[in-house]
């Protein structure tokens, strides 16, 4: 009598094993998140400096998307910030890519004596272009849509100021705002301000800490952590950052009224009512500077803090910039 046994006790193994296999492959297909690209951020012809920053992609394979959203990432952020929109975008709008780079003078900067600083936001500016330039050759057909997140807001909108006032045509083809910081809160004494820039003055490469800024108090980010904790948790918190670059953050704050004014595509503000940065009222002004009152619209989360797509109310807020997404004119061939 021939004996199976030894069969099945290795069949069913191998069965597994294929079909873990299968998964994997199917995991691997989706998680294209996972894997760090590089970007150059000058042109050749240029006599710059040529450096490689980090992106990540979630694009479903072997489809091309109709739709591009670029990711730029908050103060201590990083790329992986948009890991939540980009699978929900994967899993119910496959047509939808989501792109994020690592921002320069952060936690994922290549070179580590510049993170926490800036030199120029020019220089802000030009990646996000460049960037943009890249995507748009990997998918000329596709919609792009500017998403910046706290800082990303600062720098997507004065990109697209800069873009304006250089007679350009706009540089995205929709923006969203989430968590952008438009004025400075009204307890942030100006004497302070005043004295942060004349220390930059003397020493704009000294360093201090969101918390010693802040005057002690502590910086609630969702509704279970506070800014201080990610220190604990993300590789890429950067615990001080330069005097200058806090100057530079505060004259983007102070511009972001008049950013508002030159948009002139469908923009989308996303704004949670506890965030510490900013009060409901002064992002409700800021999104009445807009011109264009049929396409701009904003949504208010009443219990959310700064960190939307992290916080209790993160599975609306990405399905509210899903629907905004596919309500969307079609890009005219």
């Amino acid at each position: 009598m021939k004996d199976i046994s030894g069969s099945s006790r290795l069949g069913r193994p191998l069965h597994l094993a294929l079909r873990f296999c299968c998964l994997a492959a199917s995991a691997l297909a989706l998680s294209q998140c996972a894997t760090d690209y590089t970007l150059v951020t000058d042109k050749p012809e240029e006599s710059l400096r040529r450096e490689t920053f980090g992106y990540r992609k979630w694009v479903k394979p072997e489809s091309e998307p109709n739709v591009v959203v670029i990711g730029i990432h908050g103060f201590c952020g990083a790329a992986i910030d948009y890991e939540n929109l980009g699978k929900r975008m994967l899993k119910e709008q496959p047509k939808t890519a989501v792109y994020a780079y690592e921002v320069r003078g952060q936690g994922k900067d290549p070179l580590k004596e510049r993170r926490g600083d800036i030199d120029d936001p020019q220089e802000w500016y030009k990646d996000l272009t460049r960037f943009t330039e890249m995507v748009r050759e990997k998918h000329p057909k596709a919609k792009v849509i500017w998403f910046g997140e706290s800082m990303g807001a600062l720098i997507a909108s004065h990109t697209y100021r800069l873009n304006a006032a250089e007679g350009k045509r706009p540089p995205c083809d929709a923006l969203v705002l989430s968590s952008p910081v438009v004025k400075f809160r009204d307890d942030f004494p100006q004497w302070k301000k005043d004295l942060v820039r004349q220390m930059a003055n003397v020493a704009p490469m000294a360093r201090l800490s969101l918390e010693t800024l802040a005057g002690g108090q502590e910086v609630q980010m969702t509704h279970d952590t506070i800014h201080s904790e990610q220190a604990e948790t993300n590789s890429w918190h950067i615990d001080k950052h330069t005097l200058r670059l806090l100057v530079t953050l505060g004259e983007l704050i102070d511009g972001m009224p008049d950013c508002a004014k030159t948009f002139a595509v469908p923009t989308l503000v996303l704004h949670g009512d506890k965030d510490f940065f900013s009060r409901t009222e002064d992002v409700k002004d800021f999104f009445g500077n807009i011109p264009d009152k049929k396409t701009r619209q904003m949504k208010l989360y009443p219990d959310s803090y700064h960190l939307l797509m992290y916080d209790k109310k993160k599975e609306q807020v990405i399905t509210d910039v899903e629907r905004w997404i596919s309500a969307l004119p079609k890009k005219k061939k």
